[in-house]
């Protein structure tokens, strides 16, 4: 008779395709980040980013006075790939005989923990962005246009405001009549979980950052290089009658384009 085994229970290949296909639509700022594969199956773990450096606001000029020219100047970055991985082990008695699907929750949370880990990643490259909007005692509409303002755009761009759940609900009791509600978005939702809109800024809510910090960021200001596909593998103990089942992403993060997000301090 044939016989069900825990090999035939636990391909790795199977949780390999189920983790790398949902992977790179999971990544919450994704959409806010140009993904990059160049450095897939080539040598190497740096890749060289080049960037344009901020000219500097605007300065005060007196009628009849020339301004001055500032040199737009280049710069250039490294991101360096570096690895994430998580592993979790199952008991036999776990697979065949226990609650739900152990086997599909392990390579949903494999790759959730993954994902969050670019997601945290993601927030701590924003915290190097030299865009810096006036300081606010809480995040208003005020706080908000003040912040686009050094955008300095003359059509704006879609744009996504990353807080704090507490300073959200600030923004939102603070905008009234001026929000827009999340579900009268329709299509123009950049990233899943809106909360709102104001100003054209569509607010998303972060436990990942505290009361005190907000940024306001374009679509392009990320770079997300990944250097392979998720990589699964399993191993069994058979004293123990268990198995491992790793997941691990090479990737890197950079700021790309500096000017593409600010960053509002609350006090």
């Amino acid at each position: 008779m044939a016989q069900t085994k825990m090999a035939n229970m636990v391909n790795p290949e199977v949780l390999k395709d189920m983790i790398s296909a949902k992977l790179e639509k999971a990544i919450r700022f994704a959409p806010l980040a140009r993904i990059d594969r160049t450095l897939e199956g080539q040598a190497g773990n740096t890749v060289t980013v080049p960037r344009f450096e901020y000219i500097g606001d605007a300065d005060d000029v007196a009628e009849g006075v020339a301004m001055g020219t500032s040199v737009l100047t280049t710069s250039t970055q490294q991101a360096t790939i570096k690895k994430a991985g998580k592993a979790v082990e199952l008991t036999d008695e776990s697979v065949l005989s226990g609650y739900g699907d152990p086997i599909g929750e392990a390579g949903k949370q494999l790759r959730m923990s993954i994902v969050n880990k670019i997601d945290n990643d993601s927030l701590e490259v924003l915290a190097t962005t030299t865009l810096i909007s006036p300081t606010t005692t809480k995040l208003s509409v005020d706080a908000v246009e003040a912040a686009q303002d050094i955008f300095n755009d003359e059509d704006q761009e879609a744009m996504v405001l990353i807080c704090s759940p507490k300073a959200a609900t600030q923004l939102r009791k603070d905008a009234a009549a001026d929000w827009t509600r999340a579900s009268d978005l329709g299509d123009r939702i950049l990233i899943t979980g809106v909360f709102g809109e104001v100003l054209g800024a569509q607010v998303i809510r972060s436990n990942k950052l505290d009361d005190k910090t907000a940024y306001l960021v374009k679509a392009g200001a990320l770079a997300i290089y990944l250097k392979r596909v998720v990589e699964v593998e399993t191993d069994r103990d058979i004293l123990k009658k268990t198995t491992v089942i790793s997941a691990d992403e090479h990737y890197g993060v950079v700021l790309e384009d500096e000017s593409k997000a600010v960053k509002i301090t609350i006090t």
